[in-house]
């Protein structure tokens, strides 16, 4: 079983704000009040929204790249 990191979650409160507002107006605040977080937290683990935007294209990239070696 795998535990979701507080990078993961903070990631996928992104995404749901994604899916109905657009990523030039997401916050900060957006993300961290969609998921229950603070500033300080997401701040320890990210720079800004673009560098959150990074990691996740860079775990997306990751998890095809395995996907595509099981085979």
């Amino acid at each position: 079983m795998n535990k979701k990191t507080t990078a993961d979650i903070l990631a996928e409160s992104f995404l749901e704000i994604a899916e109905q507002k657009n990523v030039n107006r997401i916050t900060i605040s957006d993300i961290v009040k969609n998921c229950g977080f603070s500033p300080a937290t997401f701040y320890r683990h990210f720079r800004d929204k673009y560098d959150l935007i990074a990691w996740v294209r860079k775990k997306e990239h990751r998890s095809a790249w395995q996907h595509l070696h099981k085979y």
